[in-house]
């Protein structure tokens, strides 16, 4: 929803419950969807409900580094200051005992799909060797 700018339905998941630091296997979380097509509302409303604007997918690409590369300097430059204000949200609620700041649950998913990978490749060269 982020990716088509749909803000009203991304603050009414929000609202309810929606979890805005769930990342995808690949590491992306919905601000890099909002950052790499400019839609600068979706990130304003994210950034609302605390979702994290500073995380790396799996290529080191934060969001603003996505809004760089697609030339939307307003989201560009809205990352700027968000990215700082996330950072000192996050660091406050670590030292209150409230949040335990690591990415292990991305990693462990991001190595079973890895895993999967590898597997399903294994796999497929096993039935090419068997029908030749």
């Amino acid at each position: 929803l982020c990716i088509a700018g749909d803000t009203d339905i991304v603050k009414i998941l929000l609202e309810n419950g929606a979890n805005p630091c769930l990342r995808t296997v690949h590491g992306w979380t919905a601000a890099h969807y909002a950052a790499e097509s400019g839609h600068l509302a979706a990130l304003r409303m994210l950034h609302t409900f605390h979702a994290p604007m500073d995380k790396e997918d799996c290529c080191g690409d934060k969001p603003i580094r996505l809004a760089e590369i697609y030339g939307k300097e307003d989201c560009v430059r809205f990352l700027k200051k968000a990215e700082l204000e996330y950072q000192d949200f996050r660091e406050k609620l670590c030292e209150e005992g409230i949040l335990n700041d690591s990415d292990t649950e991305w990693l462990q998913q991001s190595k079973e799909y890895e895993e999967d990978i590898a597997f399903r490749t294994r796999r497929k060269s096993k039935s090419r060797l068997s029908f030749r």
